[in-house]
Protein backbone atom coordinates (compact mmCIF):
# COMPACT_ATOMS: atom_id res chain seq x y z
CA UNK A 1 0.00 0.00 0.00
CA UNK A 2 0.94 3.44 -0.93
CA UNK A 3 2.16 5.75 2.19
CA UNK A 4 -0.10 9.03 2.51
CA UNK A 5 2.82 11.38 1.42
CA UNK A 6 6.19 9.80 0.18
CA UNK A 7 7.78 12.68 1.43
CA UNK A 8 7.75 14.67 5.01
CA UNK A 9 7.46 17.67 6.41
CA UNK A 10 10.88 17.52 7.59
CA UNK A 11 12.30 16.26 4.39
CA UNK A 12 10.61 18.94 2.19
CA UNK A 13 11.77 21.64 4.67
CA UNK A 14 15.16 20.43 4.25
CA UNK A 15 15.63 20.34 0.63
CA UNK A 16 13.16 23.63 -0.22
CA UNK A 17 15.70 26.42 -1.61
CA UNK A 18 14.34 30.13 -0.68
CA UNK A 19 14.93 32.80 -2.52
CA UNK A 20 18.38 33.72 -1.70
CA UNK A 21 19.46 35.81 -4.72
CA UNK A 22 22.10 33.19 -6.36
CA UNK A 23 21.18 31.94 -9.22
CA UNK A 24 22.25 29.13 -12.37
CA UNK A 25 24.83 30.97 -14.68
CA UNK A 26 26.74 32.63 -11.89
CA UNK A 27 30.41 31.83 -11.25
CA UNK A 28 31.12 29.50 -8.63
CA UNK A 29 33.05 30.56 -5.41
CA UNK A 30 36.45 29.46 -4.59
CA UNK A 31 37.00 26.95 -2.30
CA UNK A 32 39.47 27.97 0.14
CA UNK A 33 39.50 28.23 3.69
CA UNK A 34 38.82 24.47 4.18
CA UNK A 35 40.89 21.56 4.96
CA UNK A 36 41.79 18.63 2.47
CA UNK A 37 41.17 15.07 3.60
CA UNK A 38 41.24 13.35 0.50
CA UNK A 39 42.79 14.25 -2.96
CA UNK A 40 44.80 17.36 -3.82
CA UNK A 41 43.16 20.85 -3.50
CA UNK A 42 41.53 21.98 -6.55
CA UNK A 43 39.54 25.24 -7.65
CA UNK A 44 36.66 25.54 -9.52
CA UNK A 45 36.56 29.55 -9.32
CA UNK A 46 39.67 28.85 -11.83
CA UNK A 47 38.26 27.19 -14.52
CA UNK A 48 40.59 25.89 -17.15
CA UNK A 49 38.50 25.18 -20.25
CA UNK A 50 38.35 21.76 -20.10
CA UNK A 51 37.69 20.20 -16.48
CA UNK A 52 34.14 20.35 -14.92
CA UNK A 53 33.47 19.80 -11.10
CA UNK A 54 31.16 18.49 -9.33
CA UNK A 55 30.67 20.26 -5.29
CA UNK A 56 28.85 17.92 -3.04
CA UNK A 57 28.11 18.57 0.18
CA UNK A 58 27.22 16.29 2.80
CA UNK A 59 27.85 14.89 6.17
CA UNK A 60 29.12 11.49 8.05
CA UNK A 61 25.70 11.53 10.21
CA UNK A 62 23.57 11.63 7.10
CA UNK A 63 22.01 8.69 5.51
CA UNK A 64 20.66 10.03 2.01
CA UNK A 65 24.59 11.31 1.88
CA UNK A 66 26.10 7.34 2.65
CA UNK A 67 23.75 6.28 0.02
CA UNK A 68 25.15 8.77 -2.60
CA UNK A 69 28.25 8.18 -1.82
CA UNK A 70 29.03 4.78 -3.37
CA UNK A 71 27.29 6.59 -6.75
CA UNK A 72 29.71 9.38 -6.66
CA UNK A 73 32.50 6.82 -6.59
CA UNK A 74 30.69 5.46 -9.79
CA UNK A 75 30.54 9.24 -11.42
CA UNK A 76 34.04 9.66 -10.68
CA UNK A 77 35.50 6.62 -12.11
CA UNK A 78 33.66 7.04 -15.30
CA UNK A 79 34.36 10.52 -15.96
CA UNK A 80 37.55 10.36 -14.79
CA UNK A 81 40.31 13.18 -16.52
CA UNK A 82 37.20 15.05 -17.00
CA UNK A 83 35.37 15.37 -14.16
CA UNK A 84 36.03 16.09 -10.94
CA UNK A 85 33.77 15.51 -7.45
CA UNK A 86 34.55 17.52 -4.55
CA UNK A 87 32.84 16.21 -1.25
CA UNK A 88 32.69 19.06 1.51
CA UNK A 89 31.58 18.63 4.88
CA UNK A 90 31.43 21.00 7.69
CA UNK A 91 32.28 18.95 10.09
CA UNK A 92 35.49 18.64 12.59
CA UNK A 93 38.12 17.63 9.83
CA UNK A 94 39.08 14.72 12.69
CA UNK A 95 35.27 13.62 12.37
CA UNK A 96 35.76 13.60 8.30
CA UNK A 97 39.02 11.86 8.10
CA UNK A 98 38.11 8.87 10.03
CA UNK A 99 35.01 8.37 8.13
CA UNK A 100 36.59 8.76 4.93
CA UNK A 101 39.47 6.45 6.12
CA UNK A 102 36.48 4.01 6.79
CA UNK A 103 34.77 4.24 3.21
CA UNK A 104 38.23 3.62 1.88
CA UNK A 105 37.53 3.01 -2.08
CA UNK A 106 33.83 3.48 -1.75
CA UNK A 107 34.47 6.97 -1.24
CA UNK A 108 37.05 7.36 -3.96
CA UNK A 109 36.82 11.22 -4.54
CA UNK A 110 38.52 14.41 -3.29
CA UNK A 111 37.24 15.04 0.44
CA UNK A 112 37.28 18.46 2.30
CA UNK A 113 36.10 19.81 5.89
CA UNK A 114 34.51 23.39 6.28
CA UNK A 115 34.25 23.19 9.71
CA UNK A 116 34.20 27.37 9.57
CA UNK A 117 31.29 26.86 6.79
CA UNK A 118 33.01 29.65 4.11
CA UNK A 119 32.13 27.31 1.49
CA UNK A 120 29.11 26.38 2.39
CA UNK A 121 27.88 29.84 2.59
CA UNK A 122 29.15 30.41 -0.24
CA UNK A 123 26.73 27.61 -2.39
CA UNK A 124 24.19 26.25 0.22
CA UNK A 125 23.35 29.13 1.86
CA UNK A 126 23.71 31.95 -1.68
CA UNK A 127 21.08 29.46 -3.47
CA UNK A 128 18.58 29.55 0.02
CA UNK A 129 19.32 25.41 0.21
CA UNK A 130 18.98 23.79 3.83
CA UNK A 131 19.33 19.96 2.97
CA UNK A 132 21.96 17.74 2.29
CA UNK A 133 23.19 15.86 0.07
CA UNK A 134 23.43 18.39 -2.13
CA UNK A 135 25.34 19.19 -5.36
CA UNK A 136 26.88 21.69 -7.36
CA UNK A 137 27.57 21.42 -10.97
CA UNK A 138 30.29 24.00 -12.42
CA UNK A 139 31.08 23.66 -16.05
CA UNK A 140 34.48 24.28 -18.30
CA UNK A 141 33.73 28.25 -17.71
CA UNK A 142 33.43 27.89 -14.41
CA UNK A 143 29.78 28.57 -14.10
CA UNK A 144 27.58 26.71 -11.61
CA UNK A 145 25.08 25.17 -14.33
CA UNK A 146 22.75 22.98 -11.93
CA UNK A 147 22.21 22.01 -8.39
CA UNK A 148 20.13 19.41 -6.95
CA UNK A 149 19.91 16.11 -5.13
CA UNK A 150 23.11 13.79 -6.42
CA UNK A 151 20.68 10.64 -7.14
CA UNK A 152 18.19 12.74 -8.79
CA UNK A 153 19.27 14.06 -12.82
CA UNK A 154 23.17 14.16 -11.93
CA UNK A 155 24.03 11.54 -14.52
CA UNK A 156 21.84 13.57 -17.39
CA UNK A 157 23.43 16.40 -16.32
CA UNK A 158 26.81 15.54 -16.68
CA UNK A 159 26.45 14.06 -20.18
CA UNK A 160 25.10 16.64 -21.66
CA UNK A 161 27.47 19.52 -19.78
CA UNK A 162 30.20 17.34 -21.06
CA UNK A 163 29.20 17.05 -24.51
CA UNK A 164 28.11 20.64 -24.72
CA UNK A 165 24.29 20.34 -25.01
CA UNK A 166 23.24 21.73 -21.55
CA UNK A 167 20.57 24.58 -21.71
CA UNK A 168 21.22 26.64 -18.73
CA UNK A 169 18.02 28.52 -19.05
CA UNK A 170 15.93 25.17 -19.51
CA UNK A 171 17.68 24.10 -16.37
CA UNK A 172 16.65 27.32 -14.59
CA UNK A 173 13.07 26.97 -15.73
CA UNK A 174 12.67 23.65 -14.02
CA UNK A 175 14.55 24.38 -10.85
CA UNK A 176 11.75 27.26 -10.61
CA UNK A 177 9.49 24.66 -10.95
CA UNK A 178 11.01 21.93 -8.65
CA UNK A 179 10.49 24.83 -5.83
CA UNK A 180 7.54 26.14 -6.67
CA UNK A 181 6.54 22.30 -6.21
CA UNK A 182 8.06 21.72 -3.14
CA UNK A 183 6.65 25.30 -1.32
CA UNK A 184 3.08 23.83 -2.43
CA UNK A 185 3.60 21.06 -0.85
CA UNK A 186 5.40 22.37 2.10
CA UNK A 187 2.21 24.75 2.51
CA UNK A 188 -0.45 21.82 1.34
CA UNK A 189 0.67 19.08 3.49
CA UNK A 190 -0.55 19.81 6.76
CA UNK A 191 -4.28 19.99 5.61
CA UNK A 192 -4.34 16.54 4.31
CA UNK A 193 -4.63 14.83 7.52
CA UNK A 194 -7.15 17.39 8.61
CA UNK A 195 -8.91 16.75 5.08
CA UNK A 196 -8.81 12.52 6.23
CA UNK A 197 -9.72 13.15 9.61
CA UNK A 198 -13.33 14.93 8.62
CA UNK A 199 -13.50 12.75 5.52
CA UNK A 200 -14.00 9.90 8.05
CA UNK A 201 -17.16 11.75 9.86
CA UNK A 202 -20.10 11.42 7.07
CA UNK A 203 -21.40 14.89 9.40
CA UNK A 204 -18.69 16.97 7.75
CA UNK A 205 -18.68 15.59 4.10
CA UNK A 206 -19.31 19.88 3.17
CA UNK A 207 -16.06 20.75 5.78
CA UNK A 208 -14.46 17.96 3.90
CA UNK A 209 -15.59 19.15 0.77
CA UNK A 210 -14.41 22.78 1.24
CA UNK A 211 -10.72 21.99 2.26
CA UNK A 212 -10.27 19.15 -0.53
CA UNK A 213 -11.34 22.06 -2.96
CA UNK A 214 -8.58 24.17 -1.21
CA UNK A 215 -5.93 21.25 -1.41
CA UNK A 216 -6.58 21.23 -5.04
CA UNK A 217 -6.08 25.26 -5.73
CA UNK A 218 -2.74 25.13 -3.20
CA UNK A 219 -1.74 22.40 -4.25
CA UNK A 220 -1.68 22.79 -7.91
CA UNK A 221 1.74 23.12 -8.32
CA UNK A 222 2.73 19.90 -6.57
CA UNK A 223 1.79 17.14 -9.24
CA UNK A 224 2.55 14.46 -6.42
CA UNK A 225 1.04 15.69 -3.48
CA UNK A 226 -2.22 15.59 -5.57
CA UNK A 227 -1.58 12.08 -7.13
CA UNK A 228 -0.80 11.11 -3.79
CA UNK A 229 -4.23 13.04 -2.45
CA UNK A 230 -6.32 11.17 -5.23
CA UNK A 231 -4.70 7.52 -4.31
CA UNK A 232 -5.89 7.85 -0.59
CA UNK A 233 -9.30 9.33 -1.20
CA UNK A 234 -10.01 5.85 -3.25
CA UNK A 235 -8.22 3.64 -1.09
CA UNK A 236 -7.77 4.67 2.68
CA UNK A 237 -10.16 2.99 4.78
CA UNK A 238 -12.16 3.89 7.31
CA UNK A 239 -13.91 7.00 5.07
CA UNK A 240 -17.11 7.76 5.36
CA UNK A 241 -16.98 10.22 2.85
CA UNK A 242 -14.95 8.79 -0.16
CA UNK A 243 -14.96 11.98 -2.82
CA UNK A 244 -14.50 10.16 -6.33
CA UNK A 245 -14.88 12.92 -8.30
CA UNK A 246 -12.47 14.90 -6.21
CA UNK A 247 -10.11 12.53 -6.62
CA UNK A 248 -10.30 12.70 -10.33
CA UNK A 249 -10.32 16.08 -10.27
CA UNK A 250 -7.12 15.70 -8.55
CA UNK A 251 -5.83 12.90 -10.31
CA UNK A 252 -6.10 14.69 -13.86
CA UNK A 253 -4.39 17.90 -12.67
CA UNK A 254 -1.11 15.55 -11.76
CA UNK A 255 -1.29 13.83 -15.37
CA UNK A 256 -2.08 17.71 -16.88
CA UNK A 257 0.78 18.62 -14.67
CA UNK A 258 3.03 15.87 -16.02
CA UNK A 259 2.20 15.77 -19.21
CA UNK A 260 1.32 12.16 -19.09
CA UNK A 261 4.47 10.76 -18.65
CA UNK A 262 4.40 9.55 -15.00
CA UNK A 263 3.39 6.17 -14.31
CA UNK A 264 2.34 6.52 -10.57
CA UNK A 265 0.39 9.25 -12.20
CA UNK A 266 -1.28 7.48 -14.60
CA UNK A 267 -2.46 4.43 -12.40
CA UNK A 268 -4.17 6.40 -9.78
CA UNK A 269 -6.14 7.64 -12.97
CA UNK A 270 -6.64 4.63 -14.48
CA UNK A 271 -8.43 3.60 -10.77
Amino acid sequence: MRALILLSLTALGAATAAQAGAELGQKAAPLTGIEWIKGQPVDPARPDGKQVYVVEFWATWCGPCRRSIPHLTELQNKYKGRVTFVGISDEKPDVVRKFVQQWGEKMDYTVAADPGRKVYDAYMKAFGINGIPHAFVVDRKGRIVWHGHPLSGLDEVLEKVLAGKWDIEKARAEIERRDRAQRAMMQTLPLLSRYFALAADKSKAAEARKLGEQILKQGAPAPELLNQFAWQILTKDGLAVRDVKLALRAAKMANDATGGQDAAILDTLAL
